[in-house]
């Protein structure tokens, strides 16, 4: 009888430590599938935001160059141009990224008129440009390209980066967990960074326009808007 005890004792204590270490197993592949979730960085996006940084100006690469998920080669400057350009950095097996390419597709409301976003996704060696063109909205432009990313040091996925084209400088980066924060952040960054001003800029001198137009008797549809001022046929 004592015997029986013992091997019962002893049956139950191996079964304590196997359960004990299948429970610790159990937390670490879940630990790494949380890091793996986020695009291989283990920083969760939830916990990060958009900071505006330090880079000086002139130290953004030239351009973004790569190719479209259809095999086209494709580039979007980054000096030299017109306003701001958005790079979003977007994984198709990022289960955070699933909804910024579904507000991409269905039209995502940017901070600024001057704000222009182009999708950046690892290239065709490291994605499959069959799973990125069924993502890829038809309004935003997506490039493929691994060396934008290793240009950029983009840690996780989702990413962003908003570069001031004509500059050749970054305004802010960083990531969020959805998109109104990614636009509350970028807006910040603006304003920090003095570009809270532009849309409303264009905007205020639109309405004076207007106003100067319409004390002055001229509507919209004037003969006088459209008319040469060097005459008939010059």
């Amino acid at each position: 009888m004592t015997a029986l005890v013992i091997i019962e004792g002893v049956v139950i204590a191996l079964l304590v430590v196997l359960v004990a270490g299948l429970l610790r197993s159990h937390a670490e592949i879940l630990q790494r599938l949380h890091a793996l979730d986020g695009g291989g960085s283990g920083h969760s996006t939830e916990t990060t935001g958009l900071q505006v940084t330090r880079r000086a100006t002139g130290t953004t690469p030239e351009a973004v160059a790569g190719v479209t998920p259809t095999g086209s080669a494709a580039a979007v400057s980054l000096r030299g141009s017109r306003g701001l350009v958005l790079l979003a950095f977007l994984s198709s097996g990022c289960s955070t990224c699933r909804p910024f390419w579904e507000q991409f597709t269905t039209g995502a409301e940017m901070p600024s008129p001057e704000v222009r976003p182009v999708i950046v996704t690892k290239g065709p060696d490291e994605e499959s440009p069959s799973r990125i063109a069924d993502l890829a909205p038809q309004s935003v432009p997506t490039i493929m390209s691994s060396h934008a990313w290793d240009e950029f040091k983009v840690p996780v996925s989702p990413y962003f980066v908003l570069v001031d084209a004509a500059a050749g400088a970054v305004v802010g980066e960083g990531a969020a967990a959805n998109w109104p924060s990614v636009r509350d952040l970028l807006t910040a960054a603006m304003a920090d960074t003095g570009y809270s001003g532009l849309a409303a800029d264009t905007a205020t001198r639109s309405r004076r326009t207007e106003a100067t137009l319409d004390a002055a008797g001229i509507r919209p549809g004037d003969p006088s808007l459209y008319r040469n001022p060097h005459g008939e046929g010059q």
